[in-house]
């Protein structure tokens, strides 16, 4: 194979020949590398790696917001004397790294609350309050941490905590169609 000179570059000779890509694209590839020095290319990199990690936080940040919002008005909805959880303590959990542990408190406190509520209210069949499937979600969140467990561990406490949120939430609107006590 011939030694490529920056005119073939500029004419997209070698890609045209070998029928790559780039023979679509005549003079990209000069056009992406030319005037461009290392740091300039490890910049454009870091540029996009940043853009990318600030996609991705949102991206777990909005549902999570939502999330505390609900657990917030579930709290909110037990009476004061059952709750064993105060509903704006519910916003650590935005803390990163301390929430892996705080997830464990929330799920045993909430459902403790909707547990007092539901006896107070005569409601009989809300099982665990959502106990088991907080705890579970809360191992596996952890679990995600491990390198080799990191994505069938998310996938399923991702999983487990949309399913929480929805039992969660079904108790505090069956509790809300209660008589208060």
């Amino acid at each position: 194979m011939p030694i490529l000179t920056e005119s073939d570059w500029r004419t997209g000779w070698s890609m045209a020949h070998h029928g790559r890509w780039m023979s679509h694209f005549p003079g990209l590839m000069h056009a992406l590398l030319a005037g461009m020095t290392a740091g300039a290319v490890i910049g454009n990199l870091l540029f996009f790696a940043l853009a990318f990690l600030f996609f991705l936080t949102a991206a777990w940040y909005v549902p999570l917001i939502f999330f505390l919002v609900s657990l917030q008005g579930v709290l909110r909805s037990v009476a004061p004397k059952n709750r064993t959880l105060a509903p704006g303590l519910v916003w650590l959990d935005l803390i990163p790294f301390f929430n892996l542990a705080w997830n464990f408190v929330i799920v045993l406190q909430v459902s403790q609350s909707l547990k007092r509520e539901a006896e107070e209210r005569g409601l009989q069949d809300c099982g665990d309050c959502g106990y088991a499937l907080g705890l579970a979600m809360s191992i596996l969140w952890i679990c995600g941490i491990v390198p080799f467990f990191f994505g069938l561990a998310w996938v399923a406490a991702l999983v487990l905590w949309i399913l929480y949120w929805v039992k969660v939430v079904e108790i505090k609107d069956r509790l809300l169609r209660l008589p208060a006590a």
